[in-house]
C-alpha cells in the first residue's frame, strides 16, 4: 500500500460501535477518499487465554474483528490494530488477575514475564484477527513509568533505559508474529524534555535520543493542540531526524465535554494538514 489517509476510532473510552456501524463508517469514509481505519482498543478485544481482559467492556470478538476486517478488506480500506502495550491499560487492574503486572496507575510492569505473556496474548490475537501486518504498540503518556512498584523493587532507574528494555523485548514479539509496529513519539520527547511533549526548542532531540529509538518501529506524530506553523513547522522536523518513516495523527476534538469543539478543530487541524502536506512523506 502507497500512502496511508484515516481514521481512528476510539473503541475504549465511554462506548464501543457496534460492528455494522464500523461497516458503514468505513463506507462512508471510502467514499471521501480515505484508505485506512485504526482501531483503537485499550482492552476492548478478546484475547484467549485472558477471560478478564476487556471483560464487561464491550470487547470485540475475534470473530467480530474478522467480520469487519473483512468487510473493509473488500472495499478498500485497511484496517490497522491500535493496542496498548505499556499505559493507558488502567482497566485491566480492576481484576486481581494483573494486579501482579501493575507499576503504577494505567502502567505495565517492566521486565516481569508475565508482563510480555500478556502481550505476546495481544499479538496472537492481533495476529489472527487482522490482514494488515501494520500494528500501532501505543507506548504513550506512561508518564509515572518506573515510579511505583517499578521502583519499590528495583531502585531509582534511568526511565529512557527503562522504556528501551521493554521496547526492545515487544519489537521482539512483534518480529516473532512477522508484525511491523508504529508507535506514539511522545515518551522520546518527555523523558528528554522533563515531562513535556511539544515543543519549538530543537535542541531536545540530540543525537543520544535519535540513537535510542530501535530499528524496525516507525514514529506517530500526534498533536491535536498545536496552534502555530513554527511548533507543527519544529516538531516535524524533530521526527523526521529519526530514522523511518513519520506518521501524523491529528485530533478531531470530541474528548472534553458532551459536544464537540468544531472551531479548535478546524483551527488546529487546518494548520497541522497545511504543515504536513508541505513536508510530504507522511502517513
Amino acid at each position: 500500500m502507497g500512502k496511508r489517509f484515516g481514521v481512528m476510532l476510539d473503541m475504549s473510552r465511554n462506548g464501543v460501535m457496534k460492528p455494522d456501524e464500523v461497516k458503514k463508517y468505513a463506507a462512508t469514509i471510502k467514499k471521501l477518499g480515505y484508505n485506512m481505519i485504526q482501531l483503537y482498543t485499550e482492552d476492548t478485544y478478546e484475547v484467549p487465554g485472558e477471560p478478564y481482559f476487556g471483560y464487561l467492556r464491550g470487547r470485540y470478538s475475534q470473530k467480530e474483528l474478522k467480520d469487519i476486517v473483512a468487510y473493509c478488506d473488500s472495499i478498500g480500506i485497511e484496517v490497522i490494530p491500535c493496542i496498548q502495550v505499556l499505559a493507558h491499560l488502567n482497566q485491566i487492574f480492576m481484576w486481581k488477575n494483573y494486579v501482579a503486572i501493575k507499576d503504577t496507575d494505567d502502567i505495565l510492569m517492566v521486565g516481569e514475564e508475565c508482563t510480555y505473556e500478556l502481550i505476546e496474548n495481544m499479538f496472537k490475537s492481533v495476529k489472527e484477527c487482522f490482514t494488515t501486518n501494520i500494528i500501532n504498540i501505543g507506548m504513550d503518556e506512561a508518564h509515572m513509568l518506573g515510579l511505583g512498584k517499578y521502583l519499590d523493587k528495583n531502585g531509582f532507574q534511568n526511565r529512557f533505559d527503562i522504556i528501551r528494555r521493554h521496547l526492545d523485548r515487544v519489537l521482539a514479539l512483534t518480529k516473532k508474529y512477522e508484525l511491523k509496529p508504529i508507535m506514539w513519539s511522545d515518551m522520546f520527547f518527555r523523558l528528554a524534555n522533563h515531562g513535556r511533549y511539544f515543543t519549538t526548542d530543537r535542541t531536545v532531540i540530540t543525537d543520544d535520543i535519535v540513537a535510542s529509538r530501535p530499528e524496525g518501529v516507525d514514529l506517530i506524530y500526534w498533536d491535536y493542540y498545536s496552534e502555530t506553523k513554527e511548533l507543527y513547522d519544529a516538531m516535524l522536523e524533530m521526527h523526521e531526524r529519526f530514522p523511518g518513516e513519520t506518521w501524523f495523527a491529528g485530533g478531531a476534538r470530541t474528548w472534553v465535554g458532551f459536544a464537540s469543539n468544531n472551531a479548535f478543530s478546524l483551527k488546529t487541524m487546518s494548520m497541522a494538514i497545511t504543515t504536513t502536506r508541505q513536508t510530504g512523506g507522511l502517513h
